[in-house]
C-alpha cells in the first residue's frame, strides 16, 4: 500500500444536497460550530454538479470520476433491454475501478451509506450500502458478516418516509430522519471502534430529503413551527461531524462535499402531459390514471385488499410480517404502468419524459434502434428535436430560459448513439420540478408535497494542515481527482476532473494522470422481490 507509512487519516464527509444557501444561516446563528471552524480555517466554495442534477447521476460521478455520458447513469431508472421495460439502476451499472477501489491502495476504507453502492462489492475495508437498497430494516454490507452486527442497531421505521404529508402533519418525516441519523452514528461508532480504518467516506443522506420536505420552513415560511426541530437536526449533523473529526485527528485530510445543491420547488411540470397536448406523445386508450386499479384482474384486486387488511391487523398487535409486505409490493409493482411508462402508446410516440427533472428537465426522443420501442428514424431525429425545442421556447407556463441539445452539454459527437437525454430544459425561475406522470389532471400545477428541489450549485470544503485558507469554486468532477492526488494515489487518465492543487500545499505541481486498467459495467438486473423493495423505498422518498 502506497501510504502505509503515512499515519494521517482521511475523512470524506458527504452532505447530500448540501448548499451554502442553507448552511450559511445555520453557521451564522451558531447551530453548526464544527463546520464553521473548518470553513474559517480551510478552503471552501461552491461545487458545480453534473447534469442531470440528481443523486444517482451525481454520486456515480463522484465514485467514478466520470460525467453521466461516460458512466451512463442518468437517474434511478433506466431501460432493461431484456424485458423492454424500465428498471431501477444499481452499483453494477457503474464502471470500475471506483474511487473506493483506488483509495484502498492507501489503507483500509470504510464506505458508509454512499448512494449507488448497492449491491456492495469487495473493497480493501468495509462497505455499508446506501440508497437505493431494497429493505429499510436491514444493512447490506461487505463483508457480509458485519450485517449481523449492524442490524441490531437499526431502529424500526428509521429508513422509511411518508412523503405525502402536508401542513402540520410532517412531524412523522422528522421522526424518521432523526431515527435514521441515530442509526448512522451507531453504525459509525461500531465500525470505527477497532481503529483499523484509515479512510472513512460517509454520507449524511437525509439532508437531501429534509430539504425536499421542509425547504419552506428553512427559508422563512415556517407557519407550522418546524424550524426549531430543523435547526436541532442540523446541529446533530454538525455534532456528528465533530465526532468524526475527533476520530480523524488533528492532522487529518478532511473533505466535506455535496452531490448537488438545493432551491425552492414551487411548481410541477408534468412533461408527458405537455408532450401529449402538443402531439409528441400518445396514451393507450385503456390506460387509467395513477391511483386507479388498472391492468389487474378482479381476483388480484381482492387478493391485494385482503392481504392489506391482514397486514393492518397484524400491525395492531405488533406483529411484523415482512413476507406480507413484500407480497403487497410485488402486486403493486405489476400494476405500476404509470411508473414504468407502460401506459404510453409507443407506436405513436415521438418524445417522452422518462425521469423526473430538477432544475435541468430531461426529454428523450423515441429513437428507432436505440429506444426499446423507437419509432423516430435517425433521419427524422433532428427535425423532431428542433420542432420540439421551438415549442418549448415558446411555452408560456412555465417560461423556458433555454433548451439545450445533448451535445452542447456532453462531450459526444452524435447524440443518436447515446442514451443520454436528447434535450435539457431550463426554466426562467428555476423553481420547477418535472416528473414522468401520465394523464395528469393538469399539465402545470403548484407543488403540493415537495417544497424544494435540486440545484446544480452545491458546496465543498477542504481542511488540513497543508490546506491553504482560501475561497474558490470547483466542479464536482474535480473532487475524485483531488482526493486521490491528496492521498498520493495516481489519478486515472480517464478521470475527467483535475486535482485542486491551488488549495493544497502538498500538491505543489500539476498532478500527472496515469493509465489505469478499467472494466466496463455489466449491469445486473434486480429480481422481482429486490425491484419491488427498491421501488418502495424510492416511492417513500417521492421519486415515484
Amino acid at each position: 500500500m502506497r501510504n502505509r507509512t503515512d499515519n494521517r487519516k482521511t475523512l470524506i464527509f458527504g452532505i447530500d444536497g448540501g448548499t451554502w444557501d442553507v448552511l450559511d444561516s445555520l453557521i451564522e446563528r451558531g447551530f453548526m460550530p464544527h463546520l464553521a471552524r473548518l470553513r474559517a480555517e480551510g478552503a471552501w466554495g461552491d461545487l458545480m454538479s453534473i447534469v442531470p442534477v440528481n443523486s444517482a447521476a451525481a454520486w456515480s460521478s463522484i465514485l467514478t470520476g466520470l460525467s453521466p455520458a461516460n458512466h451512463k447513469v442518468f437517474d434511478f431508472f433506466a431501460w432493461n433491454p431484456e424485458t423492454q421495460s424500465r428498471t431501477t439502476v444499481n452499483s453494477t451499472w457503474i464502471p470500475r475501478p471506483t474511487m473506493l477501489d483506488l483509495m484502498g491502495e492507501a489503507g483500509n476504507v470504510l464506505a458508509l451509506k454512499i448512494p449507488m453502492t448497492y449491491p456492495p462489492w469487495q473493497i480493501n475495508g468495509k462497505m455499508v450500502s446506501g440508497l437505493p437498497s431494497p429493505d429499510d430494516e436491514a444493512a447490506f454490507t461487505y463483508p457480509k458478516e458485519i450485517a449481523t452486527e449492524l442490524n441490531g442497531l437499526i431502529e424500526r421505521g428509521s429508513a422509511s418516509r411518508s412523503w405525502e404529508q402536508e401542513g402540520d402533519n410532517r412531524h412523522v418525516i422528522l421522526d424518521q430522519m432523526e431515527a435514521a441519523h441515530r442509526v448512522l452514528e451507531k453504525m459509525s461508532d461500531h465500525l470505527l471502534k477497532d481503529n483499523q480504518t484509515d479512510i472513512c467516506f460517509v454520507v449524511a443522506r437525509d439532508v437531501d430529503e429534509l430539504q425536499h420536505f421542509f425547504w419552506d420552513s428553512l427559508n422563512g415560511n415556517d407557519q407550522y413551527g418546524y424550524l426549531p426541530r430543523l435547526e436541532k437536526y442540523f446541529t446533530s449533523i454538525d455534532r456528528y461531524l465533530g465526532r468524526m473529526l475527533d476520530w480523524a485527528g488533528v492532522d487529518a485530510r478532511v473533505i466535506v462535499l455535496s452531490d448537488h445543491g438545493f432551491g425552492p420547488a414551487d411548481n410541477i411540470w408534468h412533461l408527458n402531459g405537455w408532450l401529449e397536448s402538443k402531439g409528441f406523445l400518445s396514451i393507450k386508450q385503456d390506460f387509467q390514471s395513477p391511483g386507479k386499479s388498472h391492468n389487474i384482474t378482479f381476483a388480484v384486486r381482492v387478493n391485494f385488499a385482503l392481504r392489506r387488511r391482514l397486514r393492518k391487523q397484524l400491525n395492531r398487535f405488533g406483529i411484523e410480517a415482512k413476507w406480507l409486505e413484500q407480497s403487497l409490493q410485488r402486486i403493486k409493482l405489476r400494476s405500476q404502468s404509470h411508473t414504468d411508462l407502460q401506459g404510453i402508446d409507443w407506436g405513436s410516440t415521438l418524445v417522452y419524459a422518462g425521469n423526473g427533472g430538477e432544475e435541468w428537465l430531461s426529454l428523450h426522443i423515441n429513437l428507432k434502434g436505440r429506444d426499446p420501442h423507437g419509432v423516430v428514424t435517425p433521419e427524422q431525429y433532428y427535425n423532431v428535436r428542433e420542432e420540439l425545442r421551438r415549442l418549448l421556447l415558446e411555452n408560456a407556463e412555465p417560461r423556458v430560459l433555454e433548451v439545450h441539445h445533448s451535445e452542447d452539454i456532453y462531450d459526444i459527437k452524435d447524440p443518436r448513439s447515446s442514451a443520454i437525454p436528447d434535450l435539457l430544459v431550463q426554466t426562467v425561475e428555476g423553481n420547477v420540478k418535472s416528473d414522468f406522470a401520465l394523464n395528469p389532471s393538469a399539465v402545470f400545477e403548484q407543488s403540493k408535497f415537495v417544497k424544494g428541489c435540486h440545484r446544480q450549485r452545491g458546496m465543498f470544503l477542504l481542511y488540513g494542515p497543508d490546506v491553504n485558507q482560501s475561497y474558490g469554486n470547483a466542479s464536482l468532477l474535480d473532487m475524485p481527482a483531488t482526493i486521490l492526488a491528496w492521498l498520493g494515489i495516481p489519478v486515472p487518465k480517464h478521470f475527467e476532473g483535475r486535482a485542486l492543487i491551488e488549495f493544497i500545499e502538498a500538491l505543489n505541481g500539476e498532478t500527472q494522470k496515469e493509465d489505469t486498467d478499467t472494466t466496463e459495467a455489466v449491469p445486473v438486473f434486480f429480481s422481482e422481490e429486490e425491484e419491488s423493495g427498491v421501488r418502495k423505498k424510492l416511492e417513500s422518498l417521492g421519486y415515484l
